[in-house]
């Protein structure tokens, strides 16, 4: 198994519940897929560099992970689907 880093910005229009459900609803899906979560760290609220959907800010969410690379990979096209992130990018973590 890889570890990979998630990061996940979300709107902050969204209430606290529905932004609770979104970043769940991810975790869920690297878990139930044989992944474990390693760490997760909330930046809160900040300016984004360049308006994303007429946005000026986003929330921040990072998750690190340990899963097989096919949940990497399955990862990205389901958080493609949801459509509840300004942004997202999946990278992999360096081996140290």
């Amino acid at each position: 198994m890889r570890e990979y880093e998630v990061a996940l910005v979300l709107s902050p229009r969204q209430s606290d519940e529905e932004q609770a459900g979104s970043i769940e609803e991810v975790k869920e899906f690297i878990t139930k897929r044989g992944g474990e979560i390693l760490g997760e760290e909330d930046w809160g609220v900040r300016e984004l560099a360049y308006p994303i959907k007429k946005e000026d800010h986003g929330r921040y969410y990072f998750i690190q992970f340990k899963a097989p690379p096919q949940v990497a990979y399955d990862l990205n096209a389901h958080i493609r689907l949801m459509r509840k992130f300004l942004r997202y990018m999946i990278v992999r973590r360096d081996e140290t």
